[in-house]
């Protein structure tokens, strides 16, 4: 696995994670929060770019009226099972 996909399915877990928080919305800052809480800093351009290839993929979804992101239905039954 490239260090690309690798940082990418570690955003899919921060969403997921997030998600699992009684958010239902998440954006690349939240993200960007934990990454730096957690000592991985990612810098925002990086991480919109990883949001879009995770939507890009039908992982997530971009609600265009918050500009957040949500985990797709199927995500969404994955993060809950």
């Amino acid at each position: 696995m490239s260090t690309d996909r690798r940082r990418v399915e570690q955003v899919l877990s921060i969403i997921r994670d997030l998600s699992g928080e009684s958010r239902a919305r998440v954006t690349p800052g939240d993200v960007a929060d934990k990454l730096r809480a957690d000592n991985s800093p990612v810098p925002v351009w990086q991480l919109r770019a990883d949001f879009s290839q995770l939507g890009e993929e039908g992982l997530i979804e971009l609600d265009p009226e918050s500009a957040a992101w949500a985990l797709s239905p199927e995500q969404s039954l994955k993060n809950t099972g």
